[in-house]
């Protein structure tokens, strides 16, 4: 694909919406990713930006995406929020042509399993459950220092839908990025 024109920079940094996720685009914009690793997909419409993003800005690779949601069973679908089902989910990435590893259900359940079977990613958003005293807050916090590497970006949201903040990579994360064994 065709680099970013500086049109197209300029809408990314200054005029895309939602504004509370600009930051993220912004880094996105600036560092090319190879995985993601998303807890809480929301509308499914934040990773679909994402991708658009890093298939222009960087040469077209593989990119590997995780993704840990409740899809159906989201509580918040009662709430009168955008309720995104699994399937939706594989449609909007499998557009993007990207092959991903999508895990449903609650983090406390979901995290252990993601953090012993996944590499760590090059940026991890956690949209909801940051700093909860929950289980899934906890889940998160125990196993988040498996999930990212010390290059690793970290943007969180304390509620779904709040904006997403960087914040600094866990000191016990992992040394280096690792690759996979064929």
């Amino acid at each position: 694909m065709a680099q970013l024109s500086w049109l197209e920079r300029l809408y990314w940094k200054y005029l895309s919406k939602p504004v509370s996720q600009r930051a993220l685009f912004l880094h996105v914009l600036d560092n090319p990713l190879s995985s993601i690793l998303e807890i809480g997909m929301g509308s499914g419409q934040r990773i679909a930006q994402l991708l658009a993003i890093n298939a222009k800005a960087s040469e077209p690779k593989p990119i590997r995406y995780t993704a840990i949601d409740p899809f159906e069973s989201n509580p918040s679908a009662n709430a009168g929020q955008p309720l995104l089902s699994l399937k939706a989910a594989h449609r909007i990435l499998s557009e993007h042509g990207v092959k991903a590893h999508l895990i449903p259900g609650e983090p406390a359940g979901s995290v252990a399993r993601v953090a012993h079977s996944v590499l760590p990613s090059d940026l991890v958003i956690i949209d909801g459950f940051w700093e909860n005293g929950d289980a899934n807050g906890q889940a998160i916090a125990q196993w988040l220092p498996r999930l990212c590497h010390v290059q690793s970006t970290l943007f969180v949201a304390r509620s779904p839908g709040e904006p997403l903040v960087k914040v600094p990579v866990p000191n016990t994360a992992m040394p280096v990025q690792q690759t996979k064994a064929a």
